[in-house]
Order: C-alpha cells, then structure tokens, then sequence
C-alpha cells in the first residue's frame, strides 16, 4: 500500500499530523520506534493555549489543574502567585501521549509501534522508509521523532541544540504532598542556564533540574541536591531528556520531508515549554500535507507558516534567557520586586500575552530602576 504520509515518532506532534491528514480522507502511518504507551519523561504541562488542538475527550487525561505558581529564587523569599483560572493543566504523558495516538486511529490512521526506522529515501514522486520490519512509500514524511529521532539525521537537516535535564517522579509522603497540591513550584539560582520544578500530579510529584547548557553544568549532582531539598533524601530513579532549541531560524522542510515538534528545535528556549509547539506544528505539517496532496500547494509554505507563527515567539524567548540566566542572582531579587513581570511571565504560559510584551515590560523595568538594576556589577 502507498500512503500519502508517513509519520516518524507518536507524540503529540506525530499523532497530530496523522489525525489531521486522516480526517481529510488521505492515508497516513506512523511509525514508533517503541511500544505504546511508552514512558515520556516530562512534566506534563498544557497550557490554555493548546487545549483547541487536542481530540474530543482528551480532557479526561487531566490529572491536576495548579491555580497556585511559586517563584522560588536565589536568597529570596518564595513569590506565590494565584489564579482563579487553573494556568496549567498537568497529564501524564504516556497516556496522554496513548490517547493521542488512539485518537488518531479512530480518524483512520494507521499506528505501527515497536518499529525502528532503518532507512529513509525520497524520490521524485515520493519517499520510501525501511524499517526493521518492512518498507514502505508515500507522498510525503513528516519526522515527529523528537531531538535525536533519525529523520534529520538520514535527511542531513541541520538539528537543533541539545540542553538536558533530569527529572522523578515519586509518591511522597502526604505532609510533603499536601504542600505542593495545586500548585507548581519554580527554582532558579544554583542551576546554570536553567532552573529546577516540582509539579504534582495525582499524589504524585514531578521533581526536576535541566539546563539548556547542560554540558558545562553538573546537572546529575545538582538533580540530586534538589530532590534531597524536597524530599529530605535521594533514593529516587532519575530519568533523563534532551531540551533541544534553536538560536536562529531552520528551516523545516526539505524536498517532501517536513520536521514537526522537537524534531524542528521549536521548544521554547526560556521555559523549555515544548507541548504546545508540538500539537501546533503537527497539526500545520498535517495541513500542509493535505493540501499538498489535494491542492498541489508546495511544501515550502510550511516553512513560510512556521517562521511567522513561532519565530517572533521563540525569538523573545531566546533574547529573555539571554538575559536572565546568566545572573539569576540578580533577577531573583527584580523579579521579587517586580513581581508583575511574574504575572506576566503567567500569561504568557497561559496563551494571554505574547511574548515581546513579557521582554518588553522587563526592558522598561529594568530602565526605569537603572541606578538599582546596574549595582550588581559593583
């Protein structure tokens, strides 16, 4: 059989993709490498702004709705914000991730899981995969297969930076428990070009530390200074992730193969906040294959449509982790006086306010209390 679309990876990206080309009548596989579901090491955060690309019913995957965010910085007292709206919503992701796909099935997609991608081809007319257990051919190929998937890489498309980060997931005690339900909290200051997160999740806690520098960082040792702050101890499994981004725009298509998700660097290189980008750039890759398909419109318009829609976005945020990281000694104690900017910083997480405003309102901040902002330096 000759598919429209072949799929690599089932993440939200992916199974995106699959759900939006399907919907339309066309013929879409997704290929996973591993079986389904699969652990997803992740924080599982969804914003407001990405509850309209999720299938009907996948509200029913929410497990905690945090209207509580502590800002937590470096000889600072904690900052909690609350919310009469839940900012987040939190999911675990390998069964969230499993709805998606299954999602995607009943629109009429075709899901292959526990198949390793060998080989990738494109001709004139198509693009042929071999993997370890069969070949297959189709139109176009869309690679959701996250930072170190083989799509790129076989399709020599320049990746993106790798950061890292660690991260648990434990049953804590209920006195611990009690003191983190509803409510995420935020780390900076000992963590170079990153910050550490507790999120709670149905008794569960998620306790991690990633830095987008992760190679001149001892990100092991201070995973597990953090844990032993929350927890009291450091018997826990640590599990690892990329946090891939760009610095400059790639872009992401090339002859018939389109990149979606982690797999294009689209990862919000402030917050690490990478879901949302996910869900959205699968659902353009998958529109833009239906009307290559249906419209003979060229694959470069995908291109076009990414750099307008996330750029302007994840160039704020570049130029914002640009600024704070490198002194997070200095902005815990601004944003604690400036606790607005938190507030924004809230909205913006949430979908309400772009994010040249958050940079913009920390510009002017930073302006209007320049005797004070410059006596770090002193």
């Amino acid at each position: 059989m000759r598919y429209h679309a072949l799929i690599v990876g089932a993440g939200p990206a992916g199974t995106t993709a699959a759900r939006y080309i399907a919907q339309q009548g066309l013929a879409a596989l997704v290929i996973e490498q591993q079986r389904i579901p699969r652990v997803k090491p992740c924080g599982g955060a969804l914003t407001h702004r990405a509850l309209d690309l999720l299938p009907k019913g996948a509200e029913s995957q929410f497990q905690e709705h945090p209207h509580q965010w502590t800002f937590q910085g470096t000889g600072q007292p904690p900052v909690t914000l609350s919310r009469d709206q839940a900012y987040c919503h939190i999911v675990e992701r390998q069964y969230f991730d499993q709805s998606l796909s299954e999602a995607a099935e009943r629109a009429g997609a075709t899901v292959h899981d526990g198949e390793s991608v060998q080989k990738i081809g494109t001709q004139d007319q198509g693009v042929e995969i071999v993997t370890t257990e069969a070949r297959y051919h189709a139109d176009y190929l869309i690679g959701a297969d996250g930072a170190y998937g083989p799509t790129a890489r076989l399709m020599h498309i320049p990746r993106p930076r790798h950061g890292a980060a660690l991260e648990t997931e434990v049953v804590p005690p209920h006195s611990i428990w009690e003191r983190y339900a509803g409510r995420v909290e935020v780390h900076i200051g000992p963590y170079s070009w990153g910050y550490a997160w507790v999120i709670p999740r149905n008794g569960i806690l998620n306790i991690g530390v990633g830095s987008f520098r992760s190679n001149t960082f001892p990100l092991k040792q201070a995973f597990y200074q953090f844990v032993e702050q929350i927890l009291g101890h450091r018997n826990v499994t640590a599990l690892a992730h990329p946090l891939p981004y760009r610095l400059s725009f790639a872009r992401p298509s090339q002859g018939r193969v389109l990149l979606a998700g982690d797999a294009a660097g689209l990862m919000d290189a402030f917050s690490a906040e990478g879901i949302y980008s996910a869900l959205r750039s699968g659902a353009m890759a998958g529109n833009a294959v239906v009307k290559a398909v249906t419209k003979n419109v060229p694959l470069n318009d995908y291109d076009h449509q990414i750099y307008q829609e996330f750029w302007p976005s994840l160039k704020s945020a570049i130029k914002m982790g640009l600024l704070f990281y490198p002194l997070p000694g200095f902005w815990s104690k601004f944003f604690v006086k400036n606790q607005s900017l938190l507030s924004d910083y809230l909205d913006v997480a949430m979908g309400d306010l772009p994010y040249h405003v958050l940079q913009q309102h920390t510009e002017k901040a930073l302006l209007t209390r320049r005797p004070a902002a410059l006596s770090w330096r002193r």
